[in-house]
């Protein structure tokens, strides 16, 4: 065989087997993946909105807020006062998409971010997400309810777990409703 009869052949082997072992191996990676069990802890988050939303932290931020408020008021500082006026209708607005439609928790989450590692360990969980997020999970995922661990970081009194607990039987409200609730 000539020189360029061997390349032809190489080329022609590469074109015609290579394809046919990475397939394989896809096929194979993908069945070890299936395999293995993969747990996903989920978690409600207007349980989440609703704990920080009545926890001591958050009222020591209103309260700071407000005293803020009426600091501007009494000074004549009609644009912070203003500032903080709407500041204040934002967050509110903001609590009320967390707490009771699938609005992102994320600033919330954000406080308890350190401890989020100690809730997936201690649930035994490889990711957690809001159960909202959940678009598409192939067969062999076991998902692990997390909101009882999320939640407790912001201790919630027995009261506020009743809430919790009666707002978890009702479904989110849509976000497009959202716009029009009003206290």
């Amino acid at each position: 065989m000539t020189r360029l009869g061997t390349i032809c052949c190489a080329i022609a082997f590469m074109f015609a087997v290579l394809p046919a072992c990475s397939t394989a191996a896809a096929q194979a990676s993908q069945e070890t993946s299936v395999g293995s069990k993969m747990r996903v802890g989920t978690f409600d988050s207007r349980a989440v909105a609703i704990a920080y939303g009545r926890s001591e932290a958050f009222g020591r931020a209103v309260k700071s807020a407000k005293e803020e408020y009426e600091k501007a008021k009494s000074e004549g500082n009609e644009k912070r006062a203003k500032e903080l006026d709407a500041e204040g209708s934002a967050g509110q607005d903001l609590m009320h998409k967390q707490g009771f439609s699938t609005y992102s928790v994320n600033n919330i989450l954000e406080k308890i971010k350190e401890q989020i590692p100690g809730i997936a360990a201690h649930a035994n969980v490889d990711v957690i997400v809001t159960k909202w997020d959940i678009i598409y999970q192939r067969p062999g995922i076991e998902f692990i309810d997390v909101t009882d661990l999320m939640v407790k970081p912001f201790d919630p009194n027995e009261r506020t777990l009743g809430i919790i607990q009666d707002l978890l039987k009702q479904n989110p409200i849509p976000l497009e409703e959202m716009k029009n609730f009003k206290d």
